[in-house]
């Protein structure tokens, strides 16, 4: 019996449906009148187990149950390491890359069962910021079965209603970010939207075509900060950098497919790469300044400088 202070819900919840599953078909709404949640929220359980490796089918609406062939007593683990699986594939899948991969490895030696492609990519830092994750179960839900979505959402000049087609979960520098198209809009044209920033969400019924995943991974391609997700006007950039900041452009990838110059004499390297927002190489300027300046183009020179001009003059009030 469904206890409400049994601790971790979710763990529970998934716990009991293997099992259940593992006896045979289990109904949606027997099993969310007993958890005491929406059909909703056992439909998300039955995509994590679903995603995760463990096949279920669905001969009729409503009813759900294993796959032929899948049962729990031909793995290599207990039930309760099995449902801590379905709950870290999702935190694996958000992490991307390494990690993602990492655990795609483990399970399948775990279990011998493959597992679909992630709905995420993470762009930079890790860290998640937990307020940002208020849509985050709809978001995915929406993304892994092609839903539309109708969110309020609130941009630089106010709140307002669009229709979406979700296509990925970006995670950079603690927020969610989800790529979506506008539906009615130009046909392969995304746009990022924080999550944060969703007022409101409602999942529609209707479905729009699965986009083209070569365009999609176009979009994301080495993108080394969120700035970098962008389809938009490429900005040659040659960047001079001494010190410390040359030894950081040494070590690290901080544009993609950058080319870093052999050190000067000085220790002094020339850096050139392409990037698509201004915003790539700004906020890197301005931390690692005065050894670090922009060589070309002038206009990206000239923003640094009103923007070291602005903040002097409001430090200066």
């Amino acid at each position: 019996m469904y206890k409400k202070d049994s601790g971790d819900k979710k763990y529970f919840r998934v716990l009991n449906i293997l099992n259940r599953l593992n006896e045979g078909p289990v109904r949606l709404p027997d099993l969310a009148g007993e958890f005491g949640v929406s059909e909703r929220s056992i439909q998300r359980d039955m995509e994590r187990i679903n995603l995760t490796g463990f096949h279920l089918d669905t001969p009729q609406k409503g009813v759900y149950t294993f796959a032929s062939g899948v049962s729990l007593n031909s793995f290599n683990l207990s039930n309760e390491q099995l449902s801590v699986l379905v709950l870290m594939r999702e935190m694996a899948g958000g992490m991307g890359g390494a990690i993602k991969d990492a655990f795609d490895k483990i399970f399948d030696r775990a279990t011998s069962a493959g597992t679909a492609d992630s709905p995420f990519y993470s762009v930079g830092p890790r860290a998640l910021n937990p307020l940002t994750r208020k849509f985050y179960e709809d978001i995915v839900f929406a993304i892994e079965n092609r839903k539309k979505l109708k969110v309020r959402y609130a941009a630089v000049n106010g709140e307002k209603e669009r229709l979406l087609c979700p296509v990925k979960i970006l995670a950079s520098e603690n927020f969610f970010y989800m790529l979506a198209s506008i539906d009615g809009g130009a046909a392969g044209q995304f746009q990022k939207f924080r999550v944060d920033r969703v007022k409101s969400l409602e999942i529609l019924p209707e479905e729009f075509p699965q986009p083209d995943p070569k365009l999609i991974k176009k979009l994301l391609g080495a993108a080394t900060s969120i700035w970098g997700v962008n389809d938009g006007t490429s900005i040659k950039i040659i960047l001079k950098a001494e010190g410390a900041a040359a030894d950081f452009l040494q070590s690290k990838e901080v544009f993609p497919r950058q080319k870093v110059s052999k050190p000067a004499p000085d220790g002094s390297v020339t850096v050139k790469a392409v990037i698509h927002h201004p915003m790539e190489v700004v906020p890197l300027v301005l931390h690692w300044m005065p050894e670090i300046t922009i060589a070309e183009p002038a206009g990206l020179r000239d923003e640094v400088k009103t923007r070291i001009k602005a903040y002097l003059k409001k430090a200066d009030a």
